[in-house]
């Protein structure tokens, strides 16, 4: 009897561990919702800064064990937004491909896939970094593909 319930609390003791790390690492790098008020039902033209191919090696033991190919584009808050965008865009571009290669360097080997909430995430912050806070409105994942490197 005793053996049951050493079991079962190790059961949930552990299952409170994964609901924890779940919670703290993976849901708090979601994307936050815009709740500046503003109307979005509104029909005005939206400005954009796109940031095209990008192309991210992932290195693994001296050798390029995937790349990542990247489509992103910024809706900017409006059109001084943009300007500013398009006058910082090689710092923007710079701040995008710095995040990225930290991004996918940092993940475990032997791990694929792309988690869009997390880059998306991190690509907001580069752009607030870069541009500073309350230009951009959100980040828009046009396409993302992972490729396996080459075999020397």
């Amino acid at each position: 009897m005793n053996r049951i319930v050493i079991i079962i609390i190790a059961v949930v003791v552990i299952a409170g561990a994964g609901g924890a790390v779940w919670y703290f690492f993976l849901q708090a790098d979601a994307p936050i919702e815009d709740q500046t008020g503003e109307n979005n039902s509104s029909l005005k033209e939206f400005e954009f800064v796109d940031i095209e191919n990008l192309s991210i090696p992932v290195i693994r033991e001296g050798r390029v064990d995937r790349y990542i190919m990247v489509n992103v584009s910024f809706e900017m808050r409006d059109e001084a937004s943009k300007a500013l965008g398009d006058e910082a865009f090689p710092r923007l571009k710079d701040a995008v491909f710095s995040e990225l290669y930290s991004y996918f360097s940092m993940q475990k080997s032997g791990e694929s896939g792309i988690n869009i909430a997390q880059v998306k995430a991190r690509l907001l912050w580069a752009a607030e970094r870069a541009i500073g806070k309350g230009h951009v409105r959100q980040v828009i994942i046009q396409g993302a593909y992972e490729r396996r490197g080459g075999s020397g």
